[in-house]
């Protein structure tokens, strides 16, 4: 790529002033040795080499993206109003044609290889959607969305609302639009765990994205229904660059069935709360069921239980996630197991399997301690 002369705007000096006042925060746990480290609304970047930056400036009509590699002393320079134009490299973000199609559409939700489905038709795609959306009134959900021309828009769910982000499409990029007067916010971990800052200004109703989302896999375009801002969060400016090749490259092959993914598991039931009642029929030493709040306490302090002892493994998963699994197989044996050996081997098998749990090492009579033990607060 050939360099070209590059006028300093006044968007990217403000960048460049907050990332000075970032190098020269005291302390010396700073975050910069990423390619997104320092984010902004322009762009963002990350330091390259122990005294280079390399940054990505996006122009504020959305057609062009800079890549502009410079040294500390230059960042200073430009802060300061010393230093007008550097080199950079400069790249066009919209394309001036739509690609062939190739391959199946693509939907991610998750990190692991079964958080995503290979799209074969439009129904399998809206009972994935619906199920995330379903999933998203317990935590907002993040998916991503490629088409088979590998146009790309990220969603995020909360219950009854969904903020769109085109991140990859033959018009550039965009932010759906929602009610402008709402001035608030929530927070949601993208999908390599960075946290995210959505405002409720960018979300529009749930029946309205849920038949864009489909549009945009089919054609590449959200419809007329969306209207889109040229605009999209700093966050979300690198995964344009990530097609389905690439994404795939990172994770295995999407299953292309709905049951092979990790979809039937997020919608199993919650645990119902039951309402102990007096029967005339029933021993008196028969145990209330347990309520939703303290299997989720007991599922906690077990968790703690075996962890302190070296039985379990837990990845990077939602603890909230784990929890809410664990609690329903407690409620279904967590008593019987206390007694049985079989039971307790049998579920410590299905513990080991409960997403987010990389492995758990506890024998039948292991868990039956931890079980004991955890059991009351």
């Amino acid at each position: 790529m050939n360099e070209e002369l590059f006028l300093v705007p006044d968007d990217f000096r403000a960048f460049m002033q907050r990332v000075v006042a970032y190098l020269d925060t005291p302390g010396d746990e700073k975050f910069l040795d990423a390619e997104d480290a320092l984010q902004d609304t322009t762009g963002y970047g990350g330091r390259i080499e122990p005294d280079k930056f390399r940054f990505a400036y996006i122009t504020r009509d959305g057609l062009s993206k800079w890549e502009l590699p410079v040294r500390e002393a230059a960042i200073r320079d430009i802060a300061d109003g010393l230093l007008i134009e550097i080199m950079g490299v400069r790249f066009d973000i919209v394309r001036t044609k739509q690609r062939q199609p190739s391959g199946e559409p693509l939907l991610v939700w998750g990190e692991y290889v079964d958080d995503a489905l290979a799209i074969r038709d439009d129904e399998q795609f809206l009972v994935a959607i619906d199920g995330l959306q379903t999933a998203s009134f317990d935590a907002p959900r993040m998916l991503r969305v490629w088409s088979a021309m590998d146009d790309q828009c990220v969603a995020v769910i909360k219950g009854d609302a969904c903020a769109l982000y085109v991140v990859e499409s033959v018009d550039g990029y965009g932010t759906s639009t929602g009610d402008l007067s709402r001035n608030e916010s929530f927070e949601i971990a993208d999908q390599e765990g960075k946290p995210m800052t959505v405002p409720w200004a960018d979300c529009i109703p749930w029946g309205v994205a849920r038949l864009a989302l489909a549009h945009f896999m089919r054609h590449g375009e959200l419809g007329q229904s969306v209207l889109l801002e040229g605009r999209i969060p700093s966050l979300l400016l690198m995964m344009g660059d990530i097609d389905r090749k690439a994404a795939l490259a990172t994770r295995g092959e999407a299953p292309s069935e709905l049951k092979r993914t990790s979809l039937p598991r997020m919608s199993t039931p919650i645990p119902a709360e039951i309402i102990a009642t007096d029967e005339l029929t029933a021993p008196h030493d028969v145990e209330a069921p347990l309520k939703m709040e303290e299997l989720s306490a007991w599922a906690r302090r077990l968790i703690e239980v075996l962890y302190t002892r070296e039985l379990i493994e837990i990845g990077n998963s939602n603890l909230d996630e784990i929890t809410y699994q664990l609690g329903g197989l407690l409620q279904a044996h967590g008593t019987e197991a206390q007694d049985s050996v079989d039971t307790a081997e049998w579920l410590a098998n299905e513990i080991g399997a409960v997403r987010g749990i990389t492995r758990l090492f506890a024998t039948g009579g292991d868990l039956q301690i931890a079980l004991r033990r955890s059991r009351e607060a």
